[in-house]
């Protein structure tokens, strides 16, 4: 995969080693460089330290990469985001580690389009909006959709604070978890269906408003409220996109780093977290080499950071055996689609469409999981990531793109878990063949005049997550946003060993967004500041 890096100067590990960059102790080392990793590094670094970033991968930026082929370019994971075109905790947290260097792109008011069977139902941004819309649509059901949004938001307003406290040092959080635990454990602790349920008999209803559960990655009837009620909220006020991509905030944030004598480093296999005397003392790279600090944060998660502890690590033991039983997000193919006509050409705009077979979502993933090599995959996702970005045209005029995620199940990909990146084999290129016939008809279907202009078409698996983002099961969004997930008191920024914390969506909520707030929890614990009260004054 051909990828754009996100810093002008020479990022190899091994040239940084020859050349000396890594000699003596660093105030830091970061674990992975994705969303999570650089937030929290560049936050480290506006507060003067020295970080060095490690990425395993040949390029940095985890979801926030871009690849490229020959005309055409696509964000791996960075579709749309909410909340940055207003003041707030995460407007001000994106300029904050990009130095105000990055710049969004406002969507149109209709952001989403869901569809449910053959019937369209469109996603306006604004509470006062978005309910008028699905009273339109529902009339019956007034009372049910004014009851749902104040649910939204009672679930919301507790998020910050309960979240929040897992940055605190492990002797006070107790204390403040019971304090804020109440505002946000109610809804918390039930399903999405089980609350929409209660609100309405109506079930189509009930689908349009769950019509992106993709977002979160994570069925309705197993999912948390709370976990839905946040990423509605996010979104409520319409979506926006990076102007360029999403390569530029990777890069801002890289740059960060760089200003302040810090080092973002790919081909980088941290192997092992060393330990001494009860506390961190630095990594060890593959090559053998170790790299000293008394502060490490991993943004890998944290099943995968307590594999670079020992086997027989006591405090890691609890840890292992509670992650080791959480359920994990739904897996997906992504299809990467360039077309040689413009958006304009192709009657192409920026909504977002999510498509799902009927309302009966659960039933028909079940029926989907039963026997997922004959049947269809019951949820699509249309992205047009060049009708969203303004400079698109005069980078690639007369050319545009798209991105089409279709959620499946992981015992497709299993029987591959074994082979190479590019050499899995026959059996593998013909069930990439088969899903992606299937989901360029999803695109025919809705863009017709795109039949014809598609000149460069490329999927990637569960087992391109697994390869290029160090995944298990192609679980791009990790644990499952269950209502088990947040009763975990372990989930925290604070790791088993002292100097050791835990960043990205581990310790938030899925997502490039998710991960953002992940690495402000992981810098106020490291520091010892409340950073989310410093964003908002």
């Amino acid at each position: 995969m051909e990828t754009t890096t996100v810093q002008d100067s020479d990022n190899s590990y091994k040239r940084a080693r020859m050349r000396g960059d890594l000699d003596g102790t660093f105030d830091a080392i970061v674990i992975g460089s994705g969303a999570g990793g650089l937030s929290a590094a560049a936050l480290l670094a506006l507060d003067g330290k020295r970080v060095l970033v490690l990425e395993r991968h040949a390029v940095p930026g985890g979801c926030l990469q871009v690849f490229k082929r020959k005309g055409y370019e696509w964000d791996v994971g960075l579709h749309y985001v909410g909340e940055v075109h207003r003041e707030g905790t995460l407007s001000n947290l994106f300029n904050k580690v990009t130095r105000g260097t990055l710049n969004w792109a406002r969507m149109p008011e209709i952001y989403n389009q869901i569809v449910v069977g053959d019937t369209m139902y469109d996603y306006y941004a604004g509470s006062g909006p978005f309910k008028a819309r699905m009273k339109a649509y529902f009339p019956k059901e007034a009372v049910a959709i004014d009851r749902y949004l104040e649910l939204v938001n009672t679930a919301s307003r507790g998020s910050a604070a309960f979240f929040g406290e897992r940055a605190l040092p492990p002797a006070l959080a107790e204390e403040t978890f019971a304090q804020v635990a109440p505002a946000f454990m109610p809804l918390a602790k039930r399903t999405v269906l089980e609350v929409l349920r209660e609100l309405t008999p109506d079930e189509t209803l009930i689908a349009v408003l769950c019509g992106h559960f993709g977002d979160y990655a994570s069925l309705p009837e197993h999912a948390s409220f709370a976990a839905h009620a946040m990423v509605v909220r996010h979104y409520l006020d319409g979506g926006s996109y990076p102007v360029g991509g999403a390569q530029g905030v990777a890069t801002a944030m890289a740059n960060t780093i760089r200003a302040a004598g810090g080092l973002v480093l790919v081909a980088a296999d941290v192997t092992a977290v060393v330990e001494k005397n009860g506390r961190v003392a630095g990594v060890a790279l593959a090559d053998g080499h170790m790299v000293e600090a008394r502060t490490v944060v991993s943004s890998i998660g944290i099943r995968k950071t307590l594999e670079l502890l020992p086997a027989d690590h006591e405090a890691a033991a609890p840890l292992r055996r509670a992650s080791a039983n959480l359920p994990l997000t739904l897996g997906a193919v992504v299809l990467n689609v360039g077309l040689n006509a413009s958006n304009a050409t192709l009657g192409v705009g920026p909504a977002n469409i999510w498509i799902h077979r009927s309302e009966q979502q659960g039933a028909d993933w079940a029926r989907y999981a039963a026997d997922p090599a004959h049947q269809p995959m019951p949820l699509h996702f249309i992205s047009q990531p060049s009708a969203k970005d303004p400079s698109w045209l005069s980078r690639y005029p007369d050319r545009s793109t798209m991105d089409i995620c279709s959620f499946t199940d992981w015992r497709l990909f299993a029987p591959f878990t074994d082979t190479s990146w590019q050499r899995r084999g026959e059996a593998y290129d013909e069930l990439k063949a088969r899903l992606t016939e299937e989901m360029l008809a999803q695109v025919y279907r809705f863009y017709p005049k795109a039949r014809g202009h598609v000149e460069h078409a490329e999927l990637a698996t569960p087992l391109s997550f697994n390869h290029f983002l160090n995944r298990s099961c192609g679980d791009f969004m990790s644990f499952a946003p269950t209502p088990s997930r947040y009763e975990q008191r372990w989930m925290r920024a604070h790791g088993p060993v002292k100097g050791l914390f835990f960043s990205g969506q581990d310790v938030s909520m899925g997502g490039v967004s998710g991960a953002m707030i992940g690495g402000l929890l992981a810098a106020s614990a490291v520091l010892g500041r409340d950073l989310f009260r410093e964003l908002r004054n």
